[in-house]
């Protein structure tokens, strides 16, 4: 852990924030390989939004707000580069920044709080940024449909999200010869759209479990 040994003001934290080099995090989330194969225009917009993100945290420390996925893993991806990370957030901040990845996976009250904290993201980023934030996030273990859409960067891949609501599920799929396009259907039955967006994501990926 990192102790505070400065703290700075808003304009400097966002300023930190703005002027953060995020170049190898986003070599590193372009790989295949190793990484999350991103285009390069795709980690572009992630690394903005994830900026984002932390400008949100540092102008509202004393709320709770929870990044939509891609956002999530891009953080992630950050965290893994310790060193760099710890610099960072003691550039930015003076202190370091802390990420708790249990939110919404303690029971259903956490469900909620994290669909809260969400929702405030959102709310906060079109409030304060002229525009909502890339990407609806999921709680785990509620029945709901599933929607797709493109990946901003990546024309052959699609993801799945929830959509609040709506009684009924639906799955993604790949359209029989042609390759860069995606089409949703309803599926009779299915027992849980959480299970089906993950199913979603992991043959976007190319993942068989």
């Amino acid at each position: 852990m990192i102790h505070s040994t400065q703290r700075k003001t808003l304009e400097q934290t966002i300023a930190a924030i703005e002027a953060i080099d995020l170049t190898p995090i986003k070599f590193k989330a372009c790989r295949k390989e190793d990484g999350y194969g991103w285009s390069a225009g795709y980690a572009d917009q992630m690394e903005v939004a994830y900026k984002r993100y932390l400008i949100l945290h540092a102008r509202h420390p004393e709320l709770t707000l929870a990044p939509e996925q891609d956002v999530d893993r891009f953080w992630h991806m950050h965290i893994l580069d310790t060193r760099k990370y710890a610099a960072d957030c003691e550039t930015t901040f003076g202190y370091f920044l802390h990420h708790f990845p249990y939110l919404g996976l303690r029971g259903e009250e956490d469900a909620k709080a994290l669909q809260a904290a969400f929702l405030e993201m959102q709310r906060l980023t079109a409030e304060e940024f002229g525009e909502p934030a890339a990407a609806a996030r999921y709680a785990p273990g509620k029945d709901a449909p599933a929607w797709c859409s493109l990946e901003a960067g990546k024309p052959a891949a699609a993801w799945c999200s929830l959509e609040a609501g709506k009684p009924a599920a639906a799955w993604c799929s790949l359209e029989a010869g042609k390759p860069a396009a995606a089409w949703c259907s309803l599926e009779a039955g299915a027992a849980s759209a959480s299970e089906l967006a993950a199913s979603a994501r992991r043959a976007s990926l190319g993942v068989n479990r």
